[in-house]
């Protein structure tokens, strides 16, 4: 007896519905995890829901930053829909290159700050070569993923390309997931903090990404109190020539019971979320 076509057809098409349902199941069931990379003396942190990403910088190295990414993306995911470079410094923004180079991203979101650097135009060109589209970051701009959201409070407006200081311009993110939240600080300053703060903007979250790898000129008081996290990230080197994180900042942080991670001392820091739960499992 000979089997219809439509048979077939009618198979291949319950195939893809089972497929589509399973990966909407797989994507739902699994928790939010942010996993702030050892990279060394710079930043990269990765925020995961299934196979949706956002990237924020990629330290200093592209070897580095391909490995860490090798490890936690799922296999056969070779596409981040979101990467943020918060500002053009190289210990933030070399590893982007590679991972422009090897993925696809579907957005870059950064600031109109530029510097006069190889690993800056570099990344412009790869960019331009692989026609990424790139939308400039400023407060009120909303990312909005499954089951999470993620605002963008700092830069104020519109940067200037000329600007001095890019450590000030640095985006700052705040990311909500049912009850837990973090902030992400990028290099920013004491400046930089007082503008948030006089902004009114709510940043008091969870866990808290320490600004500047616990800079002197960053983590001021009053940024601290409005900030008052439960947890606090440091990104850092071993034995690193700047002398980060400071005595000040950790001691700010320990008189606030705030409890200190460290990339050069814990390593790979990864939270999971659940979005029913309070607290994120580190």
């Amino acid at each position: 007896m000979k089997i219809p076509r439509y048979y077939y057809f009618a198979v291949a098409i319950l195939f893809i519905l089972f497929a589509y349902f399973s990966y909407q199941i797989f994507v739902a069931v699994q928790p939010l995890q942010v996993v702030f990379f050892d990279v060394g003396q710079g930043d990269s942190i990765l925020i995961q829901k299934g196979t949706q990403q956002i990237l924020i910088d990629g330290g200093p190295s592209g070897k580095t930053e391909l490995a860490k990414l090798g490890k936690y993306l799922p296999y056969f995911d070779r596409e981040i829909e979101i990467v943020i470079a918060t500002h053009p410094d190289k210990d933030h923004i070399a590893g982007l290159v590679e991972v422009a180079r090897n993925y696809r991203i579907g957005k870059v979101l950064a600031t109109g700050a530029e510097k006069d650097t190889q690993v800056y135009k570099e990344w412009k060109d790869v960019l331009s070569y692989n026609k990424i589209e790139t939308l400039e970051a400023a407060r009120g701009m909303e990312v909005k993923f499954e089951n999470f959201d993620m605002k963008i409070i700092h830069p104020q407006a519109k940067v200037n390309a000329s600007v001095g200081d890019a450590n000030n311009d640095s985006i700052v993110m705040r990311l909500d997931h049912g009850e837990n939240s973090f902030l992400f600080t990028g290099d920013i300053e004491s400046s930089a903090e007082n503008e948030i703060l006089d902004s009114g903007e709510n940043i008091d979250v969870d866990i808290l990404k320490v600004a500047h790898h616990g800079s002197k000129y960053s983590s001021s008081d009053a940024f601290l109190d409005a900030a008052s996290p439960e947890e606090a990230v440091i990104s850092v080197s071993k034995n690193n020539s700047y002398g980060h994180p400071t005595e000040a900042v950790l001691k700010s942080l320990q008189a606030r019971n705030v409890e200190i991670f460290r990339t050069d001392k814990n390593g790979d820091i990864a939270y999971k979320c659940s979005n029913s739960s309070k607290q994120c499992i580190n």
